[in-house]
């Protein structure tokens, strides 16, 4: 299995009778040094290599944060053997993934109804698409992946959006009059096919349509694969009937070893501006006649 010479951290277990019984690897996005994917967990069939997997685990969050790194997420196959050694290290599940491919494009190309639909993205544009995440995600993972800008731009599609305009992937969005769809397409290469990964709101199931439509008219010929997750259901029926098929499901499961805590600072107390309102009393009170009052009075 060939090794990526970008990888942060290779760690293997060794047995003393049986010598390397597996090994855990983790890498991190371009530019994102906080957060690792691990990208592969193999141990042999043995009671050693049982028993390895989740002191590989361990090891390798504590030489994560060793350097730094508080956020680790894996994919792995539904049904994955491996599942329970990463819940048991405290690893929960937050997505669902699809994953999709075609072959070819299919021989007769939707008319695009909006030729000037979709605009290439700008790096002003990255908060917009942001709230298009949050708008698109259900709360309980976006409370997870995108709290803030900075920690979705970490995490999310494996840093694509934090290198829009800085790399080869093309990117774009669909304002209609605010930004309702973003799409970025990685071109392929001798080892994978075409990379299509798409955000779109889907309110308005015409317009929808015609996004996709756009988008994939963008698509260098070719095979293609796109990751969906569940959520986004119209779009995986909406790619399903232009010629993708589901290739597999796989599961997101992501562990976050950062301890926020709140530090009480001692806050110089200020002269008070107002005082406290007491009880009102009743004060009794004496009326007193006029002199010239009582003078009119006798007339």
């Amino acid at each position: 299995m060939p090794f990526p010479d970008s990888s942060d951290a290779l760690l293997v277990a060794e047995e003393a009778s049986e010598g390397v019984v597996g090994f855990i690897q983790a890498q991190a996005p371009p530019g994102r040094t906080k957060a690792w994917q691990i990208l592969n967990l193999c141990t042999s069939s043995t009671a050693a290599g049982h028993f390895a997997s989740e002191r590989l685990i361990e090891a390798l969050c504590n030489f994560g944060l060793e350097h730094g790194v508080h956020r680790f997420h894996v994919r792995l196959p539904l049904d994955h053997p491996l599942i329970p050694a990463f819940l048991q290290q405290h690893f929960t599940q937050f997505a669902t993934e699809q994953i999709l491919y075609r072959d070819e494009a299919a021989e007769t190309v939707r008319a695009i109804s909006h030729p000037t639909l979709i605009r290439p993205a700008r790096r002003e544009d990255i908060p917009a698409i942001h709230l298009l995440y949050l708008r698109t995600t259900p709360s309980q993972v976006a409370d997870f992946e995108g709290p803030s800008l900075n920690t979705w731009l970490a995490g999310y599609a494996q840093g694509v959006v934090a290198r829009l305009g800085r790399d080869d992937v093309r990117h774009y969005v669909v304002e209609h009059p605010g930004l309702i769809a973003w799409a970025a397409i990685r071109s392929p290469s001798a080892m994978r096919p075409a990379q299509l990964t798409l955000m779109c709101e889907g309110h308005d199931a015409d317009l929808r349509d015609a996004i996709i439509d756009a988008v994939l008219a963008e698509l260098p010929p070719g095979p293609a694969a796109c990751v969906l997750r569940h959520y986004d259901s119209e779009l995986i029926r909406a790619l399903q009937q232009r010629g993708f098929a589901v290739y597999g499901t796989q599961l997101l499961l992501a562990c976050d070893l950062g301890v926020k805590m709140r530090i009480r600072q001692s806050v110089r107390r200020k002269k008070p501006l107002l005082i406290h309102a007491g009880i009102a009393q009743s004060v009794p009170v004496i009326v007193q006649r006029s002199e010239r009052r009582e003078r009119s009075s006798r007339k």
